[in-house]
């Protein structure tokens, strides 16, 4: 019996430096701007990946992927940290020295701006927008394979690979144990 080709995402090879640099205009945008509501965050996103479009070094749908996963990140790094309090480490998963510096503080910068809209970030977080599949990209961070728990740590901004264990593609971020509030 061979085992059927996973579909997954495909991405140019410039795909994980096109995410840090939509990831680095928005935290230069949003600097000038101050506080910030969900929406302005949006329309933020939308504005640094057209700029990453009309450098034609990738597609629309490429850049519409990285759009939605950069949404994805934002929304889980903005909620754990309102939930629990913890930062970025956490959030990864592993300790931040191993991360470049710039990175670290992008992701910083962006989840203090998005902790203002967090009633509304939760309204909009959906139980499948918690996975990831293989073939994305992704922040940094240590991701579980929903089929057999095996982890896989991402140090930089990269593409997901499928589980090594057992070729699954779907996971989910590991992060450092929290409860909801109220609960």
């Amino acid at each position: 019996m061979s085992k059927q080709e996973p579909n997954t995402p495909k991405h140019s090879e410039n795909a994980p430096a096109a995410y840090d640099r939509i990831l680095e205009q928005l935290r230069q945008r949003l600097d000038k701007a101050g506080e910030v509501s969900w929406e302005y965050l949006q329309e933020q996103i939308e504005e640094a990946a057209e700029v990453e479009l009309a450098a034609e070094e990738m597609t629309r749908d490429e850049v519409d992927l990285l759009k939605a996963y950069l949404r994805r990140d934002l929304k889980q790094l903005g909620y754990y940290a309102h939930e629990t309090g913890e930062g970025v480490a956490a959030w990864l998963h592993f300790d931040l020295d191993i991360l470049e510096q710039k990175v670290k503080q992008s992701l910083l910068d962006l989840a203090d701006k998005t902790r203002v809209q967090h009633e509304l970030l939760r309204e909009q977080l959906a139980h499948s927008e918690d996975q990831y599949l293989a073939g994305e990209v992704s922040a940094p961070g240590t991701l579980r394979c929903l089929q057999c728990g095996e982890q896989q740590q991402l140090k930089a901004t990269d593409r997901i690979q499928p589980c090594s264990r057992c070729g699954a593609v779907v996971f989910e971020r590991v992060s450092l144990p929290w409860s909801p509030v109220g609960q």
